[in-house]
């Protein structure tokens, strides 16, 4: 305890306290530590060297990292070309449908125009809202640990564990599918008769379109019954196995009103003409050409139109 108390009370040597008394007594400031020329120029060199060697372990650019640099802009920027003519395209698809509604409510064609509307919804090409629900899927947390890494859902190797993959999803929408739903969309892409959720690497692509998480499973039909159904499916019973063995995040909410985009990239393929009302008039009368002149021994005769 004493020498606690020595030191609380008495923190600076006496020595040093006595070569402080000694320079005060000179004319001398106590202490010149930090207010040395000399420290303040051997801060600056350090500085220097440490600068220096910063730039000197510094990566080289090599002719592979230049190729690299060049071929992630040309992609970034093709990106943005295909998504600046996506928007194009849905612009003037739905000035074709604006148009083609118009001209067979001229023709009176109300039949034609429903049975095109039916069909529209059925392809997927035009946006759908109503009630539904929306299932986020999201990779497990970084500090999850895995309950047991060693069971797989479907009795098979999965490379990263904890991190959702393309059959993932498959299984999840094919269970929504299964539960009654009507139109679905996975990220704001729907999902058509010519959609498809594919893996490239470690990339989920739906329609070749790559994701990114988390990925929200957006589908239409009766919230209620639809969660339901899923739950009981073979979809819900996967995403639970999910969920307890690697911790995969999944969760459902039911609204009154989603809203599911249409797939712009569907074209007509197979068209065939439609008798209207206008193509089923008559054709015009035309004039047959005029007989050649009666001889002398011949009566002359009239000229026939066509009817």
């Amino acid at each position: 305890m004493t020498l606690i108390t020595e030191m609380m009370q008495r923190p600076l040597d006496p020595g040093y306290a006595a070569a402080a008394e000694s320079r005060q007594k000179a004319g001398l400031p106590p202490a010149t530590g930090h207010r040395s020329p000399l420290l303040v120029l051997v801060a600056i060199l350090i500085g220097a060297m440490l600068a220096t060697s910063a730039l000197t372990l510094r990566v080289p650019e090599t002719s592979a990292s230049r190729v690299k640099t060049y071929l992630v802009g040309r992609i970034e920027a093709m990106r943005g070309h295909a998504e600046a003519q996506t928007r194009i395209i849905a612009t003037m698809r739905h000035e074709i449908d604006v148009a083609q509604a118009a001209a067979l409510s001229r023709q009176s064609e109300t039949l034609l125009a429903d049975e095109l509307s039916r069909l529209e919804l059925v392809a997927g090409t035009v946006p759908v809202s109503g009630p539904g629900l929306v299932l986020t899927v999201d990779d497990a947390a970084a500090d999850a640990g895995l309950k047991n890494p060693n069971v797989d859902p479907l009795a098979a190797t999965v490379p990263d564990q904890g991190k959702v993959i393309a059959r993932d999803l498959q299984i999840i929408v094919n269970g929504l599918w299964q539960a009654g739903a009507e139109a679905i969309s996975v990220n704001g892409h729907r999902l058509t008769a010519r959609a498809a959720i594919r893996f490239a690497g470690a990339a989920i692509l739906v329609d070749y379109r790559p994701l990114t998480r988390p990925y929200v499973i957006t589908a239409i039909g009766d919230p209620s019954g639809l969660s339901v159904a899923f739950a009981d499916g073979d979809g819900g019973s996967y995403l639970q196995s999910l969920e307890a063995n690697y911790r995969i995040r999944g969760n459902i909410t039911e609204h009154d009103s989603v809203v599911v985009p249409g797939e712009p990239a569907l074209s007509l393929r197979v068209a065939k003409p439609v008798l209207s009302a206008v193509t089923r008039q008559s054709p015009l009368p035309t004039t047959a050409p005029p007989t050649t002149a009666p001889t002398s021994n011949q009566a002359p005769q009239p000229t026939e139109t066509s009817p």
